[in-house]
């Protein structure tokens, strides 16, 4: 028996090769915008830090006695706000990444980059998988709410033995449910979604229309997953090393910059006087932000051919499987 996802290891390095080249730096760009928004090819920081206090390392500090007064009402208050903020940005994140999803997929079939375009075309798709991907994470979060609610009270006051049983019985259940909703997730956007696009459906008649061929094929995708994961752990790798290299190439200039500055405004020996003057301080910080923004884009190049092999694979995995289904035809015969 002949594996599809074997076969399709070699033909989406010339598929990907199409795409990218000749070099078009408008193309490259156009789709580091859109793979900045789409899960996928997880990368590692390029700054871990691991800090610990003790008395016993460091020194010590002169507590001056008296009534510490904190307005804890009022910290209560930012920090929701401060959690609202960071939901919302979270959700939109979440939402354009789910059109993109469709603008990615559209741009591997007609070899053409149009994110405006291709996202007003899909908006509708796009909404759909969001909403579902949301579910997804709702089924996730609700038995977390679950173990904090059943673990931490009883924690609070002194009852370790009643909050450890639940917690023993119910981590194992939330890791396998954590499993197999990456799973459904990796499939959704693997597969579902180039269904939903040669079918025009929402998100669930997409999986209705796929699931005889995944039923069908079992195999034949169990092998795709195996080797999808071990594509993901060496493109993890390869991110990592080469753009925390180039963000540290990229980080150079900006540096000599921000030592050039304080050297010129009094030095590192009077770094508190230096900092301490707010026109230093906000070109600094435009300076950081100006980084850390080309940082971003770094590592969204660095991932565009990454991620269109990726693509390319799992496209050629479902033509193989369901000819229906085949966004790629021309350039499968091109190619094979």
């Amino acid at each position: 028996m002949s594996w599809y996802a074997v076969d399709a290891l070699e033909d989406a390095i010339e598929g990907t090769r199409e795409l990218l080249f000749p070099f078009d730096a408008g193309t490259w760009l156009r789709l580091a915008v859109i793979v900045f928004f789409l899960g996928g090819t997880s990368t590692a920081s390029p700054v871990q830090t691991n800090m610990q206090f003790s008395p016993q390392s460091g020194g010590s500090f002169p507590v001056t006695p008296g009534n510490l007064s904190i307005p804890w009402g009022s910290v209560a208050t930012v920090l929701v706000i401060l959690a609202v903020v960071a939901v919302f940005l979270g959700l939109l994140f979440t939402a354009i990444g789910a059109i993109m999803e469709f603008a990615f997929v559209e741009s591997l079939r007609t070899q053409r980059v149009h994110v405006r375009r291709y996202a007003k075309s899909y908006l509708g798709q796009g909404l759909s998988l969001f909403g579902f991907q949301l579910v997804l994470f709702l089924i996730v979060l609700l038995p977390v709410a679950g173990i904090v609610l059943v673990t931490v009270p009883p924690l609070l006051n002194g009852q370790a033995n009643v909050a450890l049983g639940p917690l023993l019985f119910l981590v194992p259940v939330l890791f396998v449910l954590g499993v197999l909703v990456a799973l459904v997730d990796t499939l959704t956007k693997a597969f579902v979604v180039p269904v939903m696009m040669v079918r025009g459906d929402g998100v669930l008649a997409g999986w209705k229309a796929f699931w005889p061929t995944l039923k069908r094929e079992w195999k034949q995708y169990g092998m795709y997953l195996v080797l999808r994961f071990f594509i993901a752990i060496a493109a993890s790798f390869v991110v990592s090393l080469v753009g925390g290299f180039l963000s540290v190439v990229v980080l150079i200039p900006f540096a000599i910059v921000a030592i050039l500055l304080i050297v010129a405004s009094g030095g590192f020996g009077a770094l508190g006087a230096v900092l301490s003057n707010p026109a230093i301080v906000a070109v600094l910080v435009v300076l950081l932000a100006t980084y850390v923004l080309c940082a971003i884009v770094v590592f969204s190049l660095v991932r565009v051919p990454i991620q269109a092999y990726t693509g390319y694979f799992s496209l050629l995995v479902l033509g193989d499987t369901n000819g229906e289904f085949d966004l790629i035809p021309e350039l499968r015969e091109r190619i094979r």
